[in-house]
């Protein structure tokens, strides 16, 4: 059998595997509808019955459909409990009226009992009680239905998702931040994109527009340079990856819930130092009708705020400049006559102008977004699923007809199937099935590199391409000699010529059981959870080698201007080049059960749970293993006063038995202030007030892997050959020396490894004002010790020349606040009014860092923040030779400086700038140290309009790398325009210039690259990030929205949220229709 058959079946193998998942997915949704179907049908046993009037008649089931359809529209009588959702109470006078038959209803007893007599199965029935919302159900075949209601007021009767659990939002004495899925709604299918200033305490990048671009997110800023400082993703109680995250539909997110401080994060222990993030998805809802939602969106994306490069003839005189304005001896590279053609543009081959950005990326794309999703219940199944689509497609520039389209081509679908059954009264069962596939396609090559290439081309030295001629089969791609046989990067050639396509699927199961044990004490349940998660994927690239070509010296006349001869360069192939499929796959297995506990006595509640973990993550041949015992003990009494205790205790396979286990506990107390009697006089104006304090440790034992320390810390290294070599003489009659190697120590154990640990303390307060003004504000302080790093003090005379040991010393501070402000009114009976807002502030530092014997005080780490910018203090440019001479001596930094060069100071005041001389010249970095959102929403009568921005503040970057024309054994770069704006110049001596005096080489400005204050930028931002209108029908809501439509900031050379070469962020318009059946 040949390769290429074999990769053919290989690839209709994956097809085949990939159409049976979706199968048996299809059949999974259509088991879940017939159970639900049946279960209106279906009772408690094999018999069924129907309470009649004024006999009671019993049947079985599926022996005579005439007889149940003539049983379901006769008459009967329905009986229950109606209960209070959080306090498991009866409710007494609570209303019971059948819809559509105002003569039909009833009224509950003292016990919280009914009695309706005279309905049928198809009727409707609305449950009201003043102080909790109204809920409208469907009878169905059941002679008894309990029902519950939820208070209407938010914070009594709202049920918040804290870790492992659910608790009332008014006994919640930890830091919690939660937004509902639609608040994450936004006309881009990548979810973590668009966390910034959403959500109180989330801090949130995004680094690139490219589809599929995974944010970069922390929760209250980062507490440790140790290891991981992503937090703890949970997907319905699940471990998932941020990849993951980023594909989940928001229609699908019933709450977006943050966990911030060690009260509310230490039942997860281990895994729980930097936050938890808890994804809860939809589920249905029992005895309510089938509700269909349907979602389409189509949007148009333009790339904006990018960077700009200088056309042809600016590059030409300025070259010239740089050239003279070094070398005043030296004759002009480009002469005037060259200069003039290229205006004119007077045969492009020759005289190219070529703006290689342009030619890689075009002006705008189309993406297509569709979600449907089902939910509804039966008298004892509940069930919601849903189905999405995503198409979303790249800026790049490519040619049809070519070897192949690698444009981005981006293709998902995310199915969610949730089903809830009650086997018995008492025992409940939960299936959840999340699974994604995709497929993408595009270049083989990072945006961010085929972005370098614009810059590292010059745009007048050769053409993108040349005419084809007669019988061509190839496309004439520019070029021209660098030196000897090198030849310059083609940026279009480049990305034309590879492909890559990768296929993926991400299969996510769980499976928990709760029984009820109210035979042992009322309120006592265990639940058991199971979850096998798989992720797959296989990918292949393909490529082909250009053809390029040059013109002919010699061969153009100005007499003639559209003649010219080329020659071939270096011959290209005819054919694709494929490589072979490579596989990757990894495993979860995650396991819980949990005992939980809850009941009021008078006004006494109190709560626990115990819970056991175990955790096996697969993805090479060791598997990463967790397993821990959890534990909470809730007190409230007359949601007043309340109290928590948390606790972890996790273990490690990265430490020595003996060491891998370690305890984790978490109080935390809380006052509702507003429910004291005192309070009445002035609870008119403030409805609620609760204070919170908390304090715990939590740990982290994902420390050090990406200093470089192993998974096994108490394991010695060690490799045979791979130290210190000797030499002997010739050996057996050799002319030769004979050298040898002993054993080399790859990595020391790490002596008396522990977890890194943190101590979290948190000061809060819930504050509502005039029954519509809603505010949460919270002091943090994390403690973050034990951390493990490479020891810096440790020099390589001592031996360590290769393997230099790890410790536990590391140590970082970080405190901050926030705030979270709702302004939730109706100005009246058709418009409604919502005002969202928060701030994230934090703060952090190096409190110790084993750093080397440095000999000032300022060279070392400790002391200041995590993000920081480290450099020169530039004090303004050169304005005289004389001043050159009578400063410290700046040849070391690599050229000889020359006026209007950069001047550095003197720190330590040697005579000399050095290495010694650089200091903090921002405390602030690239992280934001402050991130704010605000939104406003407004409907009035069937119009919606709403609009959220967002911002970042206090970021510094160091502009680096950006002199121009340096070819430095590459290609000669071009100008970017913003340097070409503002540099200083011997006919404009600018000393305020935005760039010094040019050069072409690191021998003329290596004096103006190093990183200095003259470099310093202030990338703070404030972004209007979204905007949408819609209009809703009786069935559907048709909506126009914006993403990304504006961005203000003192920094304008491009987008201040990414770097120069990633991937534009792109304005989005789009259009789409809600259908609700």
């Amino acid at each position: 059998m040949n390769e290429k058959l074999k990769k053919d079946l290989c690839i209709k193998k994956g097809h085949f595997l990939t159409s049976m998942r979706l199968l048996a997915l299809f059949l999974f949704s259509g088991v879940s509808l017939f159970l639900n179907a049946n279960s209106n049908r279906k009772e408690r046993g094999v018999l069924s019955y129907v309470v009649g009037q004024p006999d009671v008649r019993i049947y079985e089931q599926g022996k005579n459909a005439d007889i149940l359809r003539q049983v379901q529209n006769e008459t009967r009588m329905l009986t229950g409990i109606i209960t209070d959702k959080v306090t498991g109470e009866p409710l007494v006078g609570v209303t019971i009226q059948v819809k559509g038959k105002p003569n039909l209803g009833c009224i509950t007893d003292v016990n919280g009992r009914y009695k309706l007599t005279g309905i049928i199965s198809d009727d409707d029935i609305t449950i009201s009680y003043i102080g909790y919302t109204t809920r409208t159900l469907r009878i169905g075949n059941v002679g008894e239905l309990d029902i519950q209601l939820t208070p209407a007021d938010a914070q009594m009767g709202e049920v918040v998702v804290i870790g492992a659990g659910t608790q009332r939002k008014i006994s919640v004495t930890g830091s919690i931040s939660t937004v509902s899925g639609n608040d994450l709604r936004t006309p881009s299918s990548s979810l973590t994109n668009n966390l910034a200033g959403k959500l109180a305490g989330v801090i949130a990048k995004t680094n690139s527009g490219e589809p599929g671009s995974v944010g970069e997110f922390y929760i209250r800023g980062v507490s440790t340079f140790g290891g991981r400082t992503r937090p703890l993703i949970l997907l319905d109680d699940v471990e998932i990856f941020p990849g993951d995250l980023d594909r989940i539909p928001p229609e699908t997110i019933k709450s977006f819930t943050i966990l911030k401080d060690a009260s509310a994060t230490a039942i997860y222990g281990a895994r729980g130092a930097n936050g938890v993030m808890i994804i809860t998805t939809k589920t249905g809802e029992k005895n309510t009708k089938t509700a269909i939602n349907v979602t389409l969106e189509a949007s148009y994306l333009h790339p904006v705020n990018r960077v700009k490069f200088v056309d042809g003839p600016t590059y030409m005189r300025m070259y010239n400049e740089a050239l003279i304005t070094r070398h005043p001896s030296a004759t002009p590279r480009y002469s005037e006559d060259a200069i003039e053609n290229t205006i004119k543009g007077v045969n492009p081959y020759v005289y190219p102008n070529v703006n290689w950005y342009d030619q890689l990326f075009k002006s705008g794309c189309f993406n297509q977004r569709a979600n449907l999703n089902v939910s509804g219940g039966g008298n004892r199944i509940a069930y919601y699923m849903s189905l999405q689509s995503n198409h979303n497609t790249g800026l790049l520039n490519t040619r049809n007809g070519y070897a192949f389209n690698n444009n981005y081509n981006n293709w998902e679908y995310i199915f969610q199937n949730n089903l809830t059954y009650d086997l018995t009264n008492t025992t409940k069962v939960g299936l959840r099935m999340n699974t994604q596939i995709g497929n993408t396609k595009g270049p083989n090559i990072a945006s961010r590199d085929l972005l370098w290439d614009t810059f590292q081309n010059d745009p007048v030295t050769f053409p993108v391409m040349f005419p084809a001629q007669e019988g061509d089969k190839h496309i004439r791609f520019g070029n021209a000699v660098m030196s000897d046989s090198r030849l310059f990067v083609n940026p279009y050639a480049k990305m034309l010529s590879t492909y890559r396509e990768l296929n993926y699927a991400t299969f996510n199961t769980s499976l928990n059981v709760t029984q009820e044990l109210d035979f042992i004490t009322k309120g006592l349940n265990v639940t058991a959870l199971v979850n096998w998660k798989q992720y797959a994927s296989s990918n292949y690239s393909r490529s082909i080698t250009p053809y390029y070509y040059r013109v002919v010296d010699g061969s153009w006349q100005a007499s003639d201007p559209n003649a010219f001869e080329t020659e071939l360069l270096r011959s290209g192939t005819d054919f694709i080049s494929q490589s072979d499929i490579t596989k990757h796959n990894d495993d979860t297995f995650y396991f819980d059960a949990r005992l939980n506990y809850s009941r009021r006595f008078g006004g006494h509640t109190v709560g626990g749970m115990l819970m056991y973990m175990m955790r096996e993550y697969r993805e090479e041949v060791y598997p990463s293993r967790n397993q821990g015992l959890s534990g909470r003990f809730t007190y409230d009494y007359n949601n007043t006063y309340l109290a928590e205790i948390n606790f972890g205790y996790n273990g490690t396979e990265r430490l020595a038995k003996g060491q891998r286990f370690e305890f984790f506990p978490a109080a935390s107390i809380g006052w509702v202030v507003s429910n004291e009697k005192f309070w009445k006089p002035v609870s008119k104006y403030i409805d609620f007030l609760k204070l919170r304090c908390s304090y715990g440790l939590v740990g982290n034992d994902d420390t050090g892997e990406d200093a470089g320390a192993a998974h096994f810390l108490y394991i010695n290294e060690v490799n045979v050959g791979d130290g210190g070599s000797y030499t002997t003489g010739p050996y057996n009659g050799s002319p030769y020396n004979i050298t040898k190697k002993g054993p080399g120590v790859v990595r020391y154990a790490v002596e008396d490894a522990h977890w890194e640990r943190v101590k979290e303390f948190d000061l809060g307060l819930d504050l509502r004002l005039f029954n519509q003004l809603d505010i949460v504000f919270d002091y943090f302080h994390h403690k973050t010790d034990r951390i493990l790093m490479r020891r810096g003090s440790f020099p390589t005379i001592l031996g360590y020349w290769s393997a230099i040991p790890f410790s536990n010393i590391g140590k970082v501070d970080n405190k901050g606040f926030e705030l979270a402000v709702v302004w939730n009114t109706n100005i009246n009976k058709e418009l409604h009014v919502e005002v969202r807002g928060n701030l994230t502030y934090n703060q952090n530092k190096y409190v110790y860092v084993d750093d080397p014997d440095y000999p000032y005080v300022w060279q070392t780490r400790t002391g200041k923040p995590l993000s920081h910018c480290i450099g020169y203090i530039a004090e303004g440019l050169f304005k005289s030779e004389e001043e050159i001479r009578l400063h410290a001596d700046q040849s070391g930094l690599g050229s000889t400086p020359m006026v209007s060069d950069i001047k550095y100071r003197d720190v330590n005041g040697d005579g000399k700038i050095t290495t010694e001389d650089r200091v903090m010249i921002s405390e602030y970095g690239s992280l934001p140290r402050m991130q704010y959102g605000i939104g406003v929403n407004l409907t009035w009568k069937k119009l919606d309009f709403g609009v959220f921005f967002n911002g970042s503040a206090k970021i510094k970057k160091i502009l680096q790398g950006f002199q121009p024309f340096h070819a430095n054994n590459s290609s000669q770069r071009t100008v970017m325009q913003w340097v070409a704006d503002s540099y200083w110049a011997e006919s404009n001596p600018d000393a305020n210039a935005s760039f010094p005096r040019l050069g072409l080489s690191e021998s003329d400005d290596a004096n103006n690259q190093p990183s200095s204050t003259f470099w310093l930028r202030d990338f703070s931002f404030l972004r209007w990030k979204t905007l949408e209108i819609g209009y809703s029908f009786r069935h559907c809501r048709l909506y126009f929205s914006g993403d990304n439509l504006a961005v203000f900031s003192p920094f304008k050379y491009w987008d201040p949220e990414i770097w120069w070469n990633s991937y534009p962020l792109q304005r989005t318009f789009n259009i789409g229709v809600q259908i609700k059946i």
